[in-house]
């Protein structure tokens, strides 16, 4: 589908702040003018009487509804019922400065009727952030959408045609490679809004990521860092009512733009943009990085990162990371930050970013900074220095202490949870993790449960299968998790035991573990970390250290982590519910059942993540004694490091006093 551009077209642009001349070089037969998509002013209100016009379009700019100008924020009169109730749980909150300072001049609405819509996007990270603007894009018969870089990781732009007007009128589309981008290029017979087919871009990019709640309502364009990829956002005008939505209220939380006064305090936590889990995160972390240390230093108009003399990113003067700048850092060692007077602020987003990627960061003391990352983050940050990065593996331990502090802390999903509880707002609880924990020795059930009581960070039940023999021949001690036992005679399959223990467990999310093995205290709480930040339907830890027991040395294996992959060890499987379910749960074989559960989800057209591998630790003894019978020397073909005796890494935390003999 090779066309010129047509005449009526128009060209919208974002993340490219420092470089704005590109995208007319970057899309072939369409050379502008192009309007910076976040400074396209959000219309107001459709008025009461064109109720076609405010059908099913409540999400975005061309929302509809009554509303005088004496409604309140969250689009209810003053006199109607539960009017003050949604006013006092908006949240007026001020964001930094640096998100509208310096700003272009207000963009023109894009006129009516075009026949082509062109998007231009920095990375899939600056895509996520078109989606709550997806209101601000017109409709037309042809839609363009250009991203100049992605990671090496990251999918073609494919989208996902969720049911919807726009993709009943498809008639040809072509997705090409461009340089180091991609390129998409869909012709409709009936005009269609460009803002649906960049929403189902993304999902198709990143997957049905969990959404964010409360639903949130944006005051202008300049906003769209706050709530990246929710399709679900309803746009203001500055200093407007919102729109309502099918009769009711436009959002729950209301996030109004505006600069920090002359001489602003303190930095609450909420002045730094949140995070986006999905582009900023672990996934591609290189455990034997190629170069040194790299530094941070300011610019004229933001930041860069340097190494050598050579300039290896250059950040806008927001403090914005991408995916594309995170994939240019993973060779480094780690990256040096100094104490930027002045910029504290926009530096602490930049190091956030850094740490939720898990690139080590060497932090200069900053109280400002510290502020605004909060206490537990810079806590991990004062833990690194420049001898600890030069041990591969101590390397390693930091950086996942760092990201687990910097996502949990600042990623968007923690962030909307915190703004909504202090708004008054209630929340949905944290999902359930359902731990299935199956045995066929009673000696071991101490152990095992054990085990899983030191667990934290997270909700959790135990489901404990006997499998042949009774609770009265072996009793369970007493735990504070949620208890539950399932008998099942030995003759059953071990799959059908796991089914069994499957259908009486409550959770949102199902974890299996085995009886013998070592787990760190962070074990599930990493699990469900990596499975909100890579969308994956199951995730698991790499088998990486093993206890060989029959000959009392611990390895550590090379296996790749932070990656999509078809294989997880199966003793730390985490799967959704609804995916175990999709997948037709365990087959009733007596061996092998990991295996098969991992072929069910990909033949079902599930994905797969294997996260890092230092909260677990493989008990080997001999094959016979093993559903999986792999026999111990098979470990030794392939290992990078060997300790004598059981040794733990440090994330393990007093593992070594966890033993317990088996008998075989």
């Amino acid at each position: 589908m090779t066309r010129a551009a047509s005449r009526s077209a128009w060209g919208t642009w974002i993340g490219f702040e420092s470089c704005p001349t590109l995208p007319g070089r970057l899309v072939e037969g369409f050379a502008g003018p192009w309007t910076p998509l976040e400074d396209v002013p959000v219309p107001p209100p459709v008025p009461a009487g064109d109720v076609d016009a405010s059908r099913d379009t409540s999400h975005g700019a061309d929302a509809g509804g009554t509303l005088p100008a004496s409604a309140d924020r969250a689009g209810r009169a003053p006199g109607e019922p539960g009017a003050s109730l949604w006013k006092s749980r908006l949240l007026r909150s001020t964001i930094s400065a640096m998100s509208v300072r310096g700003r272009r001049a207000v963009g023109s609405r894009p006129a009516t009727g075009l026949e082509c819509v062109v998007l231009a996007a920095r990375s899939p990270a600056d895509l996520r952030r078109a989606v709550p603007l997806r209101g601000l894009l017109p409709a037309a018969t042809r839609i363009r959408i250009a991203v100049a870089d992605v990671p090496p990781w990251a999918a073609q732009p494919l989208p996902a045609a969720a049911p919807g007007a726009c993709w009943r009128h498809l008639t040809e589309m072509r997705v090409v490679r461009r340089g180091r981008g991609w390129h998409l290029d869909a012709a409709f017979t009936e005009p269609v809004r460009a803002g649906d087919v960049v929403a189902h871009v993304a999902l198709g990019l990143f997957g049905a990521c969990e959404a964010t709640g409360p639903v949130a309502g944006l005051e202008g364009g300049g906003t769209a860092d706050w709530r990246p990829g929710d399709p679900n956002v309803t746009l203001s005008p500055p200093g407007g009512p919102v729109p309502d939505r099918r009769d009711a209220p436009g959002c729950d939380l209301l996030l109004r733009a505006g600069d920090l006064p002359d001489g602003a305090g303190g930095l609450a936590d909420n002045m730094v943009p949140p995070l986006d889990e999905a582009v900023v995160n672990p996934i591609g972390f290189r455990r034997h990085p190629s170069d040194g240390v790299a530094a941070l230093a300011a610019h004229r108009d933001g930041f860069v990162v340097i190494r050598g003399g050579g300039r290896l990113v250059r950040l806008p003067a927001s403090g914005r990371v991408t995916d594309v700048d995170v994939a240019r850092l993973r060779d480094v060692r780690g990256v040096e930050v100094p104490a930027l007077a002045g910029r504290s602020q926009t530096a602490a987003r930049v190091v956030a970013a850094l740490a939720a990627a898990g690139i080590p960061v060497l932090a200069a003391p900053d109280p400002a900074r510290d502020r605004a990352l909060g206490p537990g983050l810079a806590a991990a940050l004062a833990a690194v220095t420049g001898e600890a990065l030069a041990s591969d593996l101590r390397r390693e331990e930091l950086s996942i202490r760092l990201r687990r502090a910097a996502l949990r802390e600042h990623g968007a999903a923690a962030r909307w949870r915190r703004l909504a509880l202090g708004a008054g707002l209630p929340v949905p609880p944290e999902p359930r993790v359902s731990i299935l924990l199956c045995t066929r020795r009673p000696e071991m059930v101490p152990f095992a449960v054990g085990q899983m009581e030191r667990q934290r960070g997270v909700t959790a039940e135990l489901i404990v299968g006997l499998h042949g023999f009774t609770a009265r021949e072996a009793p369970i001690p007493r735990t504070r998790l949620p208890l539950t036992v399932i008998e099942a005679p030995a003759v059953t399959p071990f799959g059908e035991v796991l089914n069994r223990m499957a259908a009486v467990a409550s959770g949102s999310y199902l974890a299996k573990v085995d009886d013998d093995d070592w787990y760190g205290p962070d074990h599930l709480a990493d699990l469900l970390l990596a499975r909100h930040y890579s969308g994956a339907d199951l995730v698991g830890s790499a088998a990486e250290f093993v206890y060989l027991e029959s000959l009392d040395v611990t390895i550590r294996r090379c296996i790749g982590t932070e990656r999509f992959a078809p294989l997880v060890a199966g003793g730390t499987m985490l799967i959704a519910r609804a995916a175990f379910e999709a997948a037709g749960g365990f087959r009733p074989l007596a061996r092998t059942v990991d295996g098969q559960l991992l072929q069910a989800v990909e033949a079902a057209g599930g994905r797969i993540y294997r996260t890092h591998g230092l909260g677990y630790v493989l008990r080997r003894r001999s094959a016979y004694g093993h559903t999986w019978r792999r026999p111990v020397q098979s470990f030794l073909a392939s290992y990078q490091e060997q300790w004598r005796g059981l040794v733990f890494n440090e994330l393990m935390e007093d593992g070594a006093r966890c033993r317990a003999e088996v008998r075989t």
